[in-house]
């Protein structure tokens, strides 16, 4: 899919409005009941009049082998239709009629569907949207509609026009917004300005079933692009798509119309099925948008479903929920899903798509336009077969909660059942055609198929709604149990709304096959939860979406937008609510109206609705946005002379270890400060990826580079540099270069792994020399120190692995300076370095305070490992305390960070955003044997669900890796059942090599003396991702050290979502060795790339940090 570069302009119109405030009387709440067993309780249909049921059912007609999206349901609307002060509710349905109830109060409602003027003309709807669409202070009802490929007009978009008296008319065509694409859902938003609510539709291409005519048709055409219709004012739209620049045809699924940037103007995030990648349709404020999805994330959803927005963290930023299909339960997950392909995976991002993996992504909102995904972290990143999501604060603790309804009526992707399917609709075929050569005078396939013998063929499991607790610090509960919101459903479309006024916020489903859910919240029963709601009106009927409301508390802030659609075919009431926990009073709060006018209300009683409406406008209140002169760095990237970008070579790893968690050939590139020319400027070597040369810059007195020696760097491009160190070898006093070589591009042993020595001639020119009894081994990091205290620098390689065999440990090296010769001494003065394990990173210390330089390593499946320096002798000791804290140490630094004198260590780990998930109790881990006896070995990687102990991956790439699977197993139903010693043999994993991790968090090592250590988590945001590099200051010149960290890891195998979420971070350090972050736009330093190494140099007499990353290009921030 071609990606669309164009921008139009197009002037807007401002409005001014004003502002007034009432107060509505609500109950008294202030004396409570005691508090049922459970938060929500689910209402009889009996007692609410609520009896919709979407019910469904394959027809020869219409059924899910003509359409994919037959099960997808439809949605329900919130609003009050009447303006007596009770939410109405709107159900849509597929099959069956739609129907409309009125609240009466008390939670019963009166089914008014026949006398409303609600149409039933065999339509399939699946979308309500409601909203005011002609100020007329009454709410309209547009109903989006879908399916039927040979009937456009049973796809045309319904609009029932509040007729004030309780009935509808019908007026689509009226309008102008009688679409018959075919249309998912809708949302209004005045994205001009104007006054007016516009009208943006989730239009389609067909959604075919695998025998539909459109099956293996071309389906992203211009002709099923999104459509946008500006409202005229006048009672009529207009389609605006082309001009507005969105004219893109994806499958829309779902959308959010929000201020995602924080600018004011309300931009829109489209949510895509299948292989098109989202759109994030930023609000150009003339009247146009521009797709900015690619620079705004670092990956997406696959199959992107329902998406809301709102503030989940509490930082006065808007966050992006999205829902995937991926199961959390393990026999679901490998029963219902055959495997991602890598060529696909790859052709999807070439054909400008994204980096799209089946999980859920919560996209963290950065302040500067891009987000990080921390689904993983939260434990929300797989919920089934999701549909709609909504992010509210149902308990009132002052925290947004999550709900996600999911369930699909037939186990579509079911591998196994789809293989039956087609065996048993071929041999119908077959049989009938044995039968009746000339093709029996039938129609179609469906004259001869039986459809309930297909359905009986899939599985059909109901599944339990999720409901995740806000526990802060992005740390979600899973609580549908506690919570009694544990029905087993087939669930679509969810709305939330305080259907009897109490102050807390009840929950509507729309099922399929079962009546609608109507949850009652109690938590008006419970204590710690009051709250404060906002009714937000324009006393001349002008629109109010887009208005953002901010709370304050303390220290504390709750944010909430106003938009129309949330979830997935939705609508959910348009009241601001907050929760308040125990709070009694409300500082303030403050409206900013879509015309960024100002309302301020202070000094607030909790539990109370109040109204507030434009009237007396005040002035824009200044904000207290971070001033550019009052952050710790400037990116100076682009004033920066050096212009070095690094260029990754490209390498099949997966070709050579097809279950290979991780690509190896992807570390570099190396970086190095140094003055060579001692000239007292820093020069500069980076390294290239093999195929690819080195660079040394030299620096000129001007601040700028020149280019050094490229013939001679040339020579060495076979070579894959992944560290580098300047170091003077020879003691002629000018500095040598020592590359270390690594990657995974040739086989082990190979001549191109041998690390290089370059010695510096005094004249700017190198030569390299030879490095006695050097090993062949793809190596990570290089370390300088005299150890031995002769006057001579000795060097510490550690090696990462060796090639094609991962995980086999490595051998590290110990190279002596003997006057000026590197020799290999790892045999006589630290022979335990031999197959030591895959090492990434070390430091030279002296952690035991003798006055000596000991060693310590870290490195994947390794545990913070310590070599003590015994006269001359690096021994390897046990570190009391961190025996078992085994990981994927990606780092390490020292530094004397609670000031007691001795050496503390701060060690990067893969982080707790990614998909593996570890503890000591139920390790990750990984077997490495051959266990189809077939001459070379194979990696097994295993991890915990409840106290079963599983197999990583799926059937269809274990089985590639090991053939004879297929035909022990056979089936994915199997497999998917099978724990890890039935798959493959307990003799064969005792005898294989074993890993285990039992932690992935980046850690704070303190020193208790005496060869004891205490590891400690670093703050959550430490966690969004692997930490690669580590570099200790005292950033903030307080006296106390502090932490900045690189990182990311973009090459993980394509089922598992890549890390990405690393922005660069910055903990400031108080001294007693605790940390505390400081945000990116509080310290300026943002560094979101595939970073490897982070250096500080002088130039321009500033002091600048230069980030070296993966296949891009050189970041560089200028220290205040």
């Amino acid at each position: 899919m071609k990606k669309l570069r164009k921008v139009y302009f197009f002037w807007f119109l401002g409005i001014l409005t004003v502002l007034c405030i009432f107060s509505i009387a609500i109950p008294d709440l202030s004396s409570k009941q005691a508090p049922l067993d459970k938060r929500f309780t689910l209402l009889d249909p009996l007692t609410t009049g609520i009896d919709f049921n979407n019910k469904i059912k394959d027809t020869q007609e219409h059924n899910i082998l003509l359409y994919a999206n037959f099960y997808g349901g439809a949605g329900v609307g919130v609003g009050d239709f009447n303006n007596d002060g009770l939410q109405d509710l709107y159900f849509a349905g597929n099959l069956v009629s739609d129907k409309l109830y009125i609240n009466q109060g008390n939670l019963n409602f009166k089914d008014v569907t026949t006398t409303s003027g609600i149409i039933n003309d065999g339509g399939w709807s699946t979308g309500v949207t409601i909203a005011d669409i002609n100020n007329d202070g009454f709410l309209d009802i547009y109903v989006s509609r879908e399916l039927y490929d040979n009937k456009p007009a049973l796809r045309a978009n319904l609009l029932y026009i509040n007729n004030t008296d309780g009935t509808f008319t019908e007026s689509a065509k009226k309008f102008g917004v009688d679409d018959s694409q075919r249309t998912r859902h809708a949302t209004f938003l005045d994205y001009n300005k104007d006054g007016f609510l516009d009208l943006f539709l989730l239009t389609q291409p067909p959604n075919p079933g695998g025998y539909s005519k459109f099956s293996g048709t071309t389906l992203l055409k211009p002709e099923y692009h999104l459509k946008l219709f500006k409202n005229t004012g006048k009672n009529s739209f207009i389609e605006v798509s082309e001009k507005a620049g969105i004219k893109y045809t994806g499958f829309p699924s779902g959308v959010s119309a929000s201020d995602i940037n924080n600018d004011g103007w309300t931009d829109l995030y489209v949510t895509n099925d299948f292989y098109a990648p989202d759109f994030l349709f930023i609000n150009n404020q003339d009247g146009t948008f521009t797709n900015s999805i690619d620079s705004a994330v670092g990956h997406m959803s696959y199959y992107s479903m329902g998406v809301d927005v709102a503030d989940i963290n509490n930082d006065a930023l808007l966050d992006i929920f999205v829902v995937d299909m991926v199961a959390e339960d393990n026999f679901r997950s490998k029963s219902n899903m055959s495997g991602m392909n890598p060529k696909r995976f790859q052709q999807v991002i070439d054909d400008g798509g994204h980096y799209q993996y089946m999980y859920n992504a919560v996209q963290l909102n950065n302040g500067n336009s891009t987000f990080s995904d921390v689904a993983q972290l939260t434990g929300m990143g797989a919920t089934d077969w999701s549909w709609s999501n909504l992010i509210a604060d149902f308990n009132n603790d002052g925290l947004k909660d999550t709900y996600i309804t999911n369930g699909l009526l037939y186990d579509i992707r079911n591998t196994d059942a789809d293989k039956n399917v087609a065996r048993f609709i071929d041999k119908t075929r077959y049989d009938w055609l044995e039968k009746y050569p000339d093709g029996g005078n039938i129609k179609s396939l469906f004259d001869i198929l039986n459809l309930e013998d297909v359905t009986a063929l899939m599985p059909s499991q109901p599944l339990k709604n999720y409901a995740f607790k806000n526990n802060g610090n992005l740390e979600f509960q899973k609580v549908m149990d506690d919570w009694g919101l544990d029905q087993e459903s087939f669930s679509n479309g969810s709305a939330y709304a305080d259907l009897d006024n109490d102050g807390d916020l009840d929950i509507v489903v729309n099922n399929i096959n079962s009546e609608a859910f109507v949850y009652r919240n109690n938590s008006e029963t419970f204590s710690n939860s009051n709250f404060i709601r906002l009714e937000l009106i324009n006393e001349a009927h002008k629109p109010v979406l887009g208005t953002r409301t901010n709370l304050y508390l303390g220290n504390e802030v709750q944010t909430h937008e106003t938009t129309n659609v949330r979830g997935i075919y939705s609508t959910s009431e348009s009241f601001v609510h907050f929760g308040l926990n125990n709070a009694t009073k409300v500082d303030s709060i403050v409206v900013t109206w879509p015309n960024q006018m100002k309302t301020v209300k202070r000094n607030l009683t909790v539990n109370q609705t109040i109204q507030i409406a434009m009237n007396t406008a005040s002035k824009p209140a200044d904000t207290a946005e971070v001033k550019k002169s009052d952050v710790l760095f400037t990116n100076s990237s682009e004033s920066f002379d050096l212009n070095f970008k690094h260029t990754e070579n490209s390498f099949d790893d997966y070709k050579y270890q097809v279950l290979l968690p991780h690509k190896l050939s992807q570390i570099g590139p190396a970086m190095a400060a140094g003055d060579v020319n001692n000239d007292g400027l820093d020069d500069l070597y980076l390294g290239g990826a093999s195929g690819f040369s080195g660079y040394l810059y030299i620096q000129n007195k001007n601040g700028s580079f020149t280019n050094s020696n490229i013939d001679f760097w040339k020579k060495e491009s076979p070579y894959e540099d992944v560290d580098a160190l300047f170091v003077d070898i020879n003691n002629d006093g000018f500095q040598d270069l020592y590359v270390v070589s690594g990657g995974n591009e040739y086989p082990a042993n190979d001549e191109h792994y041998v690390d290089r020595l370059y010695i510096n001639d005094g004249k700017g020119g190198f030569s390299k020399v030879a490095i006695l009894n050097v090993t062949r081994d793809s190596g990570a990091v290089v370390k300088a120190a005299d150890y031995d205290k002769d006057g001579d620098i000795d060097l510490f390689v550690g090696g990462r692995h060796v090639p094609h065999q991962y995980p086999l440990p490595a051998n590290s090296m110990f190279l002596k300076n003997e006057n000026g010769q590197l020799v290999n001494a790892t045999q006589t003065l630290a022979k335990e370095l031999n197959g030591i394990g895959m090492v990434t990173d070390a430091v030279w210390n002296d952690y035991d305070g003798d006055g000596d330089t000991d060693l310590t390593l870290v490195g994947e499946w390794m545990p913070i490992t310590f070599f003590r320096n015994d006269n001359g002798v690096l021994n390897k000791v046990v570190a009391t305390g961190l025996e078992n804290e085994t990981g994927w140490w990606f780092s390490i630094e020292k530094g004397d960070f609670d000031k007691d004198g001795d050496v503390d260590f701060v060690a990067g780990n893969l982080g707790l955003n990614y998909k593996y998930k570890t503890s000591k109790e139920k390790p990750f881990d990984i077997y490495y044997n051959d266990f189809d006896s077939n001459g070379s070995n194979d990696i097994v990687l295993g991890y915990y669900q409840g106290n079963k102990h599983f197999p990583l991956r799926g059937f269809s790439c274990s089985s590639e890796q090991i053939p004879g699977l297929k035909d022990k197993i056979g089936k994915y139903d199997v497999f998917a059942a099978l724990e890890i010693e039935q798959v493959y043999g307990d003799e064969n994993l005792q005898n294989a090599l074993h890993y285990k991790a039992t932690t992935f968090a980046s850690s704070y090592i303190e020193n208790l003396g005496d060869g004891r250590f205490k590891r400690t988590q670093l703050p959550v945001q430490a966690q969004f991702s692997n930490i690669n590099d580590i570099m200790i200051s005292d950033f903030n010149k307080d006296g106390d050290l502090d932490v900045l960290t690189v990182g990311n890891l973009f090459a993980s195998e394509i089922e598992t979502p890549r890390n990405d979420a690393g922005t660069g971070l910055l903990m400031l350090g108080n001294g007693k060795g605790d940390f505390s972050v400081m945000s990116n736009k509080e310290s300026g330093f943002f560094a979101n790339l595939n970073a490897k190494k982070i250096i500080m140099i002088s130039n321009k007499e500033q002091k600048k940090l230069l980030i070296a990353n993966n296949n891009e290009k050189l970041q560089c921030f200028t220290l205040k």
